[in-house]
């Protein structure tokens, strides 16, 4: 794989945090465009590429991409950003009669419920779709979020989640061209989650009597250790913090950094809640017959590296976050296997809470599991898989 974040993404990196801003679920959004002007229409889909016009200007093809999160506020709106626009465009540019003009309806278009339907509905022709907040359209997709400690490695998180996606591609990958009108392109992996707190967090005794911010089905994985838990988005954590209301959070490390926890709290655990394949970039099906094969193929193409560049910058980021948290005065432990062992073992089954996977999610999540370990990592739980 080609490695493109030792330069340029460090800038990028460094850019965003110095316009670091507060994450919400949907965000203020931001919209540019890239290209020269449109002569006449793309060929349909399948077709032999347009011989060159007499001018020598290349036809334009219009691509509005969307996302429930502002730009730049998370590590995957850099992978997008940072590798796969600009590269498509490349290629594009390089390899075809046509060229991309890109316009970014980040945070703006479709809110973090409505990633799919927005995308359906050719409110958007490619979306970051937010999984955990699409729960109500796609709830088999949202096996990546039942587990805690499920895998913290973004790499093998990835092949397995890929061999998952081939192993039900029915329900996972078909289900989204019959049921939303969308082609899934890419897998993209999310960091894995810790806790920033007010006071160390180092067992999982800890955690009692502490109320933990978090949103979603991360909450669950308190349930049984005497934590109280406080529904919390990014910006309600900050003040929540900042004004003591919760004693910590769980979050990523990178887009905690990005929202500033460092600032309000003084310590972070390395804990290892894993990691997620929590977005996935889908383009509008009849946009997708739209555009020229070659153009296809070149966002397949393009698409498919992006799901190890996201990986890759998942974890290079988590690392800097690390650095950055603690060059800003944060402690940082990292929690025993025993202490994990003990925190898991409080939690109830988590199979049996996820009534919106059904009996097939249910399978889904335990075949999870069972391509988890044949890559190398236990739980360290043995859960049960009742469906």
């Amino acid at each position: 794989m080609k490695k493109f974040f030792a330069s340029a993404a460090r800038s990028a990196l460094a850019m965003a945090l110095a316009g670091a801003m507060v994450i919400g679920l949907a965000g203020c959004g931001s919209s540019g465009s890239s290209a020269a002007s449109s002569t006449t229409a793309a060929p349909a889909a399948g077709t032999e590429a347009a011989a060159p016009a007499a001018d020598g200007k290349k036809e334009t093809i219009n691509l509005t991409i969307g996302s429930a999160h502002s730009a730049r506020t998370l590590d995957y709106m850099e992978s997008l950003d940072d590798f796969f626009k600009p590269e498509v465009s490349k290629r594009v540019a390089e390899r075809t009669n046509y060229e991309i003009n890109w316009t970014d309806a980040y945070g703006t278009v479709v809110s973090a419920s409505e990633t799919v339907s927005g995308c359906r509905d050719g409110l958007v022709d490619l979306v970051a779709v937010f999984v955990a907040a699409s729960a109500g359209e796609i709830p088999l997709h949202n096996f990546c979020y039942i587990l805690p400690f499920a895998c913290a490695d973004t790499k093998m998180c990835l092949d397995v989640t890929r061999q998952l996606f081939k192993d039900y591609q029915p329900e996972l990958v078909d289900s989204l061209e019959t049921e939303f009108n969308q082609k899934l392109l890419s897998i993209l992996i999310q960091p894995g989650y810790e806790i920033f707190s007010s006071s160390p967090i180092t067992t999982a005794a800890d955690l009692d009597g502490k109320k933990i911010g978090g949103s979603g089905r991360n909450l669950l994985w308190l349930e049984g250790t005497g934590a109280i838990p406080v529904q919390a988005n990014m910006t309600e954590a900050y003040t929540s913090l900042q004004t003591s209301l919760i004693q910590g959070t769980i979050q990523a490390p990178y887009w905690g950094l990005k929202a500033k926890f460092q600032d309000v709290t003084g310590y972070m655990t390395n804990i290892g809640l894993g990691c997620n394949s929590g977005v996935l970039l889908t383009a509008n099906l009849d946009k997708w017959n739209s555009l020229p094969a070659e153009v296809q193929e070149i966002i397949t193409e393009v698409a498919t590296e992006l799901e190890e560049v996201q990986a890759e910058h998942a974890a290079e980021t988590t690392a800097y976050a690390y650095e950055e948290c603690e060059k800003a005065g944060l402690e940082i432990t990292e929690m025993t296997e025993e202490e994990k062992a003990a925190w898991v073992n409080m939690l109830p089954n988590l199979p049996d809470t996820a009534a919106e996977l059904g009996s097939k999610g249910v399978e889904i999540l335990e075949h999870y599991v069972e391509l988890l370990s044949e890559a190398g990592y236990e739980q360290p739980r043995k859960w049960e898989f009742n469906y």
